[in-house]
């Protein structure tokens, strides 16, 4: 090892240590190494690391820096000096700014020439006596520093941290280790040992504290790529679950801000924070298993596609047949007037039941019962086919069809304009086109929307068999119970109020709000803020939603806040907030 001159040799510690260190240092060591094991956050753990060391050594000052994760540079983290009263963490915007230090130079030889990235590379602890008077290293840094604060840097211990492994992944300098009456002095070698020892217990909490935050990571990253799988698989609903934990977070936010009211006692630790997001990112990840062409449905007869095509060609094919047996009638010697118009008012009833059926299958209105009862009568007509309705069939769809059925339709002959057909029903739902034309209200059918409700059990199913530690076994519940209802007629466990916690209840609104101001949706326009805003509050006077969160909602303007960051600037309208607050 390379010394620099007025360095305490290495064996000098060892020929002067004495047989034992004080109880009191070595009561204060373990304390230390208890206290570093349970910190888990990384400004903390750093600080308690420069604090301790200082304190043992009675330092002015010192500085720690960790390796990065490519091992090529120090990264500055924190540093402390009492003389000069200044404390400055990593990303401290003050005026000193502290740049990476190179473990290498640009030729690519170890830079020897920085005491920190020498101990960094070379795991040696340095004890300087007078940076001033000691040769080897380049001390020009300190020397500018002192310049400007009229500081005046001497002694330095040096010291690497080292894993369990034995792998360094920081530095520990110390500064102008002090006496009794405050006057500095050089870094007693003898204490040395008792700084190793801390700097190991130091690299193992930090080096803990490292794969717990890769394994965090690793966490988020996994469940962000699944909300990514279903925004892949269904685009106009996959954002939903990019937004709504931002939406769950402000409302979260707001509760704990509120001073006076209904939750001026409300608070959240980090790890509930935490457990928050990971449950809002979560909230619907059953939805991955959902058939898109179910979640997409924007009209009544789409499945794969639209089928309204298919029967505006047998529309099209009925209407060919009437003009076809006018010509002919008038071929025979009918009257041609007569025959026009017996022509022109079948094509004008043709087109109102087509208009009819069209606009049933947006599902924008109601379906009352003269609607149905007159599709019923359109599908009663039909139509001529004269090709093999069985030819070109996959092996599934051919099993449906029963082998008499089979025989007949192979054959040419009349169909019904529309038909709710034995062969399609199958996977628990019915693609009859009368069934699905006469939903009362909407594009699903009761069959579909238990598809689409059963994603909520599938979310519960999936994260209840996680192994979620301690601090986050609420997160099956916050994510799983998003439609249920403070009045019990939510889904699937159809919980009350009272049976719920303050984040699922968020959650029921982030999620309800969201899908109201979506604008990405194709089965609906997007809808105005004053619009959204009215249907929460109904569903508050239903007791549907948590009356104080809703309250909260509109008086924090977390509804304002997200509107103004995710609504297009037409649905971003004035909302009445006096409304619907009570207390106003």
């Amino acid at each position: 090892m390379r010394l620099a001159e007025n360095t305490f040799p290495r064996d000098v510690g060892s020929t002067r240590q004495n047989k034992s260190i004080a109880a009191s240092q070595l009561a204060k060591l373990v304390d230390l190494g208890i206290a570093l094991s349970a910190e888990h956050d990384r400004g903390a753990l750093n600080q308690k690391i420069l604090q301790a060391a200082r304190d043992f050594t009675n330092a002015d000052g010192g500085s720690l820096y960790l390796i990065n994760e490519d091992e090529s540079e120090l990264h500055f983290r924190i540093m402390a000096n009492d003389t000069l009263d200044r404390y400055v963490a990593d990303g401290d915007q003050q005026q000193y700014p502290f740049p990476p230090l190179p473990l290498y130079l640009p030729d690519g030889t170890p830079n020897h020439q920085n005491i920190a990235s020498y101990v960094a590379l070379s795991g040696e602890t340095i004890n300087i006596v007078d940076a001033y008077a000691a040769d080897g290293f380049d001390f020009s840094g300190t020397r500018r520093f002192d310049a400007a604060t009229g500081y005046r840097s001497q002694s330095f211990l040096t010291v690497p941290l080292k894993s369990a492994r034995g792998r360094v992944i920081g530095v520990l300098q110390l500064i102008n280790a002090r006496s009794d009456d405050g006057t500095v002095i050089a870094f007693d070698p003898m204490i040395e040992p008792l700084i190793t020892a801390l700097t190991s217990q130091s690299a193992v909490a930090l080096e803990n504290r490292r794969l717990l935050q890769s394994q965090r990571d690793l966490i988020d990253s996994f469940v962000r790529i699944l909300a990514q799988g279903i925004d892949a698989k269904s685009p106009h609903t996959g954002a939903h679950c990019e937004r709504v934990p931002v939406l769950a977070k402000m409302l979260a936010q707001a509760a704990v801000d509120q001073q006076n009211g209904p939750f001026a006692g409300f608070s959240l630790s980090d790890q509930e924070w935490y457990e928050l997001d990971l449950a809002a990112w979560l909230h619907d990840i059953g939805k991955i298993v959902t058939p898109e062409h179910v979640v997409e449905k924007a009209t009544k007869l789409e499945t794969i596609h639209n089928r309204i095509h298919e029967i505006r060609t047998r529309f099209e094919v009925m209407l060919r047949d009437a003009e076809i047996d006018m010509l002919r009638r008038q071929l025979a010697g009918e009257d041609a007037a007569q025959c026009q118009a017996d022509f022109n008012a079948r094509r004008d009833e043709l087109q109102q039941q087509f208009e009819l059926v069209a606009q049933s299958n947006i599902g924008s209105e109601n379906i009352d019962l003269n609607t149905v009862t007159a599709m019923r009568e359109i599908a009663s007509q039909n139509w001529q086919r004269n090709f093999d309705r069985t030819s070109g069939l996959s092996w599934a769809e051919s099993s449906r069809i029963n082998p008499e059925e089979a025989a007949i339709l192979s054959q040419p002959g009349p169909e019904p304009l529309l038909s709710d057909r034995q062969d399609q029903v199958y996977n628990q739902v019915n693609n009859g086109e009368i069934y699905n034309l006469s939903i009362p209200r909407g594009t699903l059918t009761p069959e579909e929307r238990a598809i689409i409700n059963d994603h909520v059990v599938l979310t519960q199913d999936m994260l209840l068999q996680l192994p979620f530690p301690p601090g986050l076994h609420n997160v099956p519940a916050i994510a799983g119970n998003h439609h249920e209802k403070m009045d019990g007629s939510g889904y699937p466990r159809g919980l009350k109020g009272d049976q719920m916690g303050t984040l699922e209840k968020v959650m029921v609104i982030a999620d309800i709000f969201e899908a109201l101001t979506a604008v990405d949706r194709p089965y609906k326009k997007p809808k105005k803020l004053s619009e959204c805003i009215d249907i929460l509050g109904g569903m508050r006077d239903q007791g549907k939603i948590d009356s104080d969160l809703f309250e909260l909602f509109l008086t924090s303007g977390a509804y304002r806040q997200y509107g103004d960051i995710y609504l297009q600037p037409d649905q971003r309208d004035e909302v009445d907030v006096t409304r619907y607050i009570k207390a106003l």
